[in-house]
């Protein structure tokens, strides 16, 4: 395979490349603006699947239930 052909088999895997991406994108945008309520709390539940978000979290909420708790 000539060097000529190999940079035409790169160029056309980062076409495909971009143009699945872009498709991805477009599902997504569909999907929020048909679901905006269920796109969100699919992003939330997406950030507490990771550990160091969900810690977050629950620092933030627990910070929020002191604050409830000393207007009482």
């Amino acid at each position: 395979m000539s060097e000529l052909e190999l940079l035409e088999q790169r160029r056309e895997l980062v076409v495909l490349s971009a143009d699945l991406q872009r498709a991805a994108i477009k599902a997504r945008l569909d999907r929020l603006q048909g679901n905006p309520t269920g796109a969100i709390l699919a992003f939330a539940f997406g950030l507490l699947r990771r550990p160091w978000t969900r810690t977050a979290a629950l620092v933030v909420l627990g910070d929020l239930l002191k604050r409830v708790l000393r207007r009482r």
